[in-house]
């Protein structure tokens, strides 16, 4: 059986049409997920397997019409493993803490 890590997920746009594809795509790519909608942000929690879904989020990434005018954040952790991330994404580069 797979360990499945937890992800937070927060991000931030003024385009609307981005948030809207954000909320699409946690939908149709994490099962179990709970997504909420707060004026120009989009949190979530949502799982993946063994550790954050890095090439999802860049798949993410790859769908959004201004990439570059978002912030996004994503702490990932798998307690069982002790494993733990914390990634940032703005101005197009996403940065490992």
């Amino acid at each position: 059986m797979a360990n499945y890590a937890t992800n937070n997920f927060f991000a931030q746009t003024e385009n609307e049409k981005d948030l809207i594809t954000i909320e699409q795509f946690i939908e149709e790519n994490f099962c179990d997920s709970y997504i909420a909608r707060h004026g120009q942000c989009v949190e979530s929690e949502f799982y993946s397997k063994w550790e954050c879904p890095q090439k999802e989020m860049d798949e993410l990434i790859a769908l959004l019409e201004t990439p570059e005018q978002i912030y996004i954040s994503i702490h990932s952790y798998e307690l069982s493993n002790e494993y733990v991330s914390f990634r940032t994404f703005s101005n197009g580069e996403w940065k490992i803490k």
